[in-house]
């Protein structure tokens, strides 16, 4: 775990990354999962193998 002062590093690269999920075109995205309330959406990772 990185020390408190990388913290701010860290916060700006997952804020960059969500960024970076919620501009991916949505023929990328596949359901998951779905119920009445909740539907859930998935894409093929670049970070890692899986979703």
């Amino acid at each position: 775990m990185e020390d408190i002062s990388g913290i701010d590093s860290l916060a700006t690269r997952l804020k960059n990354t969500m960024i970076e999920y919620y501009n991916i075109e949505g023929d990328e995205w596949r359901v998951a999962r779905k119920t009445k309330d909740i539907t859930v959406w998935r894409k093929p990772s670049e970070e890692f193998s899986g979703y």
